[in-house]
């Protein structure tokens, strides 16, 4: 018998199944995430409207079909991994905390965007100071969002890390540092213009709270690669994730290039289509958390 099984006194089994996360059910996880993405597509769309009143045609639709997806990328992602690891909140508190986190980010900078929409609006259709006096707030709500995307990255990295059990050969190791210090100054070079011109040391909390984004996705990148590298399993969730986050390191390194070269004057497309690759690195990582990574051993 089992650790996992008891019996009662007239031999009859009693099987332990494993709690859900919080005490919620696979129902209540795919319920939660449909609200959750509805309301954050609902934010999106608000924030949209005095960019498509300002066309005659479709103009932002693509940029806003883009945004809205990598946003439902951000919620699939805890619910894949509650869903995959019923347990998660006694047996991988770090990882769900960090997923939920990300998912809070996404909500807090859509709430964001969407205040600062309707003040624009606001302020085209005629003197009203009402939603514009909400602006401060709704920064303050972006840079928290900003900072709790950093340290849910920064919690799910750690939460991986404490469930290697084996070590990445030297070579491999050395080459994933240096591509991930590549990497990073291409990203912290392409901060820069936000530096320059955050004039009030209270905007520096912007490109600071990127910075720290970066940092831990860098560190998550660090975990993840050198796990596929040393061949933890489940072995076919750590390649998809190692793919996933090839794809994200590329797409964050051009971005920011991209913006860094914002004056000059580039395809729009060449950057719709590094957002469209990068989504797809995303959806690939909820995938890799579906098929288990960070889950739970399989119960019997």
């Amino acid at each position: 018998m089992d650790g996992a099984t008891l019996t009662e006194l007239d031999g009859t089994p009693i099987v332990r199944r494993p709690r859900r996360p919080i005490g919620i059910g696979r129902t209540g996880v795919l319920a939660i995430c449909a609200v959750a993405i509805a309301v954050d597509l609902a934010l999106q769309l608000v924030s949209f409207l005095p960019s498509w009143s300002g066309y005659e045609s479709a103009g932002p639709l693509p940029l806003m079909l883009t945004n809205m997806i990598g946003g439902v990328v951000a919620f699939l992602l805890p619910a894949a991994f509650m869903l995959r690891s019923p347990d998660a909140w006694q047996a991988r508190r770090l990882l769900l905390l960090g997923a939920l986190l990300g998912a809070g980010s996404e909500l807090a900078q859509s709430a964001g965007a969407a205040v600062s929409g309707l003040a624009v609006l606001k302020f085209n259709a005629g003197p009203d100071t009402t939603w514009p006096s909400f602006m401060p707030d709704a920064d303050l709500v972006s840079r928290i969002g900003l900072l709790a995307g950093a340290v849910g990255t920064l919690l799910f990295a750690i939460g991986l890390a404490r469930l290697r059990e084996r070590s990445a050969a030297r070579s491999s190791r050395g080459v994933i540092a240096v591509a991930l210090v590549v990497v990073g100054l291409f990203a912290v070079w392409g901060l820069w213009p936000l530096v320059w011109l955050s004039a009030d040391w209270a905007l520096w909390t912007v490109p600071a709270m990127l910075a720290a984004g970066i940092l831990a996705s860098l560190y998550r990148a660090w975990v993840i690669l050198t796990g596929w590298s040393a061949g933890e399993t489940p072995h076919r969730a750590w390649t998809w994730a190692a793919v996933a986050t090839s794809v994200g390191l590329a797409t964050l390194a051009i971005g920011y290039l991209l913006g860094l070269l914002g004056a000059i004057d580039l395809d729009p497309g060449l950057s719709l289509t590094v957002l469209v690759v990068g989504i797809g690195g995303g959806l690939l990582f909820v995938a890799a958390v579906a098929d288990g990574l960070g889950a739970s051993p399989a119960r019997e």
